[in-house]
Parts: C-alpha cells; structure tokens; sequence
C-alpha cells in the first residue's frame, strides 16, 4: 500500500545494475527537485537515515524504474530462527553488519565520472576502489560522516562536493584492493566482475560472498597475540579505516595459510567466528574451503587454551594452487 501522495514524477530514469537502491533514490529525488528528507517523510518517517525495503514499490513508482531490480538493490532485513540475516544485490548475508545501510562509504573518483551511489560501497569489508586504486571514504573532509540524508549524492550536507576534486584521497593499500576486488567479483554481476592481481585469492572464486567476507572477519578481526577482538568492535560497522586494517591483516594470514609448504600454521584467528561458520555453511565449495582452512590452523583458541585441526584430504585446494 503507497501513501497517498505517491505519484509519478515528472522525470524518470532506469537504476543502473550496479547502483545501490537509496542512492537511486536520493538521485531521482533531486533530479526531481525534493528532498531526501522530504522523500524520508513522505515513506518512512521524518528522522530516517535510509529509505527502508518497504518502500521500493512508491519508489519505483515515483521515478519509473523496474520494481525487481530496485528491490534486489535495497537491504532487506529478515528474522531467522534466533538472528537476522539480510538479502541484498542477490545475495544472503548471515552477518548484517557487514552491510552499511545508514552509513554509506563513497569513491570521490566514480562520484565525478557517474554521479551514482554504487551498491558495492554499502558492504562493510569493501574499502577500496578497484577502478582508481584508492581507500574510499565514510566521512567528507567536513568531518562529517557521509549519509543518505544529503544534498545530492556528490553533495555533502555541509554543501562541499564529495568528489576528488573536493576530497582527500588517499591510494588504497594494495591487500585491501585485492579484498575488494575479489568481494567484487563474488558479487557475481558482469558489472562487478573484478579479477584481482593476487591469483592466491582464485582459490575463493567458486564461495558465496558472505562466506568470503566472514573469513576475512575471521583472519582479519584480531590483532596479533589478543586473546580476543577489541571491545567494540564485534556486531557493528566499523569504520572505513578500521575495515581496511582487517583487510590487510587478513590478507597477510590467509596468505601464509594459503601459501603455507608445512601442513599445520600457527596463526592468530578469531576462532568463535570460525567454528559459527563451520556450521553455517551449507554449499559443498563454502563447506570444502573452510574445513581445508581450519585444518591447516593451529590457532590460540579465544576461549582459552590451543585447538590444533589434524590435516585432512582437503589440502589438496591449496595445494593445486602452490604448485
């Protein structure tokens, strides 16, 4: 059911297959000469940092686009069993948190060629942009955090540009490129179909997105010789910087691991994380990888103690890729 005072606008448009669901909206809102507050009001209530998911039929209707392809670019939260997941660009996410809803990251470099809000900059562990090589950003030079609640999509609320050309930009960390380029490419779109340069990483290609982005949580979320994560930092988005420093520490592990010629590898992990995904996975390749993963570790059990995994015939994934 539509509010009452939806009705078509006079300009319209198509979302771009690799356009994120509210950024469509807040472009079409402005194209239109509303608001994104006015736009919230009209569909949610006056405070709303985001459209939500109930909303894609008045959006669609509002500025012309296809139904199904904007509801496969907004977040759709759900409740399962004693969790929430969420669906998003065709995909499930056992771990919503790792979905930016409120807080969007943004490439300065994309902003200025497409005026478009892309949909792989709402996923937490993509900080980087494959195609001009540099960290995004979650917050304009302002200080501000950058939200959907804004002038324009290049606009930040405090009226500076969110362009390259307005921006501090600064070269992404090559670790965090490969991260995000293979994120990309799990995200299984032709638009987003990204090879990244480390071919190690061919060994996560046929795993579903939200596997790969929980082993990255899993190697990357622990610093060396804790005993457990940060207080803080577990169930919420982190920060762009902080989400590029669990990339890049998670890289370095799971190339040791990966690259690793003795069976066993003494490693830091986040092994809670590591068992509850154990028994999450349900596809034979999510499963395949992560039982060859745990087998090779040695880890410093989070809950005290040492758990050693006995090596098994799944090595042999690593294996194929050493040779």
């Amino acid at each position: 059911m539509f509010p009452s005072s939806t009705a078509p606008y006079p300009r319209q448009d198509e979302i771009d297959a690799d356009e994120d669901g509210v950024g469509f909206a807040l472009r079409m809102a402005t194209r239109n000469g509303i608001t994104f507050n006015e736009l919230a009001r009209q569909l949610a209530s006056p405070g709303h940092l985001y459209l939500p998911s109930q909303s894609v039929g008045a959006i669609a209707l509002m500025f012309g686009c296809t139904p199904i392809r904007l509801h496969r670019a907004f977040v759709q939260r759900y409740f399962r069993g004693e969790s929430y997941g969420a669906q998003f660009l065709g995909h499930e996410f056992q771990r919503p948190y790792f979905l930016r809803q409120t807080r969007p990251q943004i490439c300065p470099a994309c902003l200025r060629e497409r005026t478009r809000a892309l949909a792989a900059w709402s996923i937490c562990l993509i900080t980087a942009c494959p195609f001009h090589g540099i960290r995004l950003l979650d917050r304009c030079s302002c200080g501000r955090p950058v939200c959907w609640r804004r002038l324009s999509v290049e606009f930040c609320e405090c009226g500076r540009l969110l362009t390259d050309r307005n921006q501090r930009i600064k070269q992404a960390d090559p670790r965090e490129l490969v991260i995000s380029s293979q994120a990309m490419y799990l995200l299984g779109s032709n638009h987003f179909r990204l090879r990244p340069d480390d071919a190690m990483f061919g060994v996560f290609d046929g795993i579903s997105i939200d596997t790969f982005l929980r082993l990255i949580w899993v190697f990357g979320i622990v610093t060396e010789g804790e005993r457990a994560p940060r207080a803080g930092c577990i169930s919420r988005i982190l920060p762009t910087s902080d989400a590029s420093t669990v990339c890049c520490r998670a890289f370095d592990r799971l190339a040791r691991v990966i690259g690793a010629t003795k069976n066993v590898v003494e490693i830091d992990v986040h092994q809670t994380a590591l068992e509850a995904l154990r028994l999450d996975c349900i596809s034979r390749p999510d499963i395949q990888l992560v039982e060859s993963l745990a087998a090779r570790l040695k880890c410093n059990s989070r809950r005290g103690g040492t758990s050693i995994r006995q090596p098994n015939r799944q090595f042999s994934l690593f294996e194929e890729c050493n040779d």
